[in-house]
């Protein structure tokens, strides 16, 4: 266990950022386009599920909703990442919010390069 010398505090040198108020008035703003495209998304998964019928107009609708949800679930966990910095954690924790959104990201950014390029290149 780590024990610091007499004398010395152990946040003595450390930088703390402070927290940008833009970013902060973005995040709720953030958060609901995500939901937005995210329900969007799934909408548009159900309709193709009862109708069986893919018009071009709905598929690039899909695509644009999925590309938005990676990229605001993206931006959101940057934002998260900066507001809760690692040394302020225990064991660099990461917050349900910042786990959340940061999988949501990784899945929509994975089926979103299969989906889009072959919506792109499809006859």
């Amino acid at each position: 266990m780590y024990q610091p010398r007499q004398g010395r505090r152990r946040d003595q040198n450390v930088h703390r950022r402070e927290p940008n108020r833009y970013l902060n008035a973005v995040l709720p703003a953030l958060t609901v386009v995500f939901w937005a495209s995210a329900l969007t998304f799934v909408g548009l998964m159900v309709l193709y599920a009862v109708t069986k019928n893919v018009g071009t107009v709905s598929t690039w609708a899909t695509g644009i909703s999925l590309s938005v949800a990676a990229i605001s679930s993206g931006a959101t966990t940057w934002i998260e990442l900066r507001n809760n910095p690692v040394e302020d954690t225990e064991r660099g924790e990461w917050t349900n919010k910042m786990l959340f959104y940061g999988l949501a990201c990784v899945f929509s950014f994975i089926v979103a390069c299969l989906y889009l390029p072959a919506l792109y290149f499809a006859p």
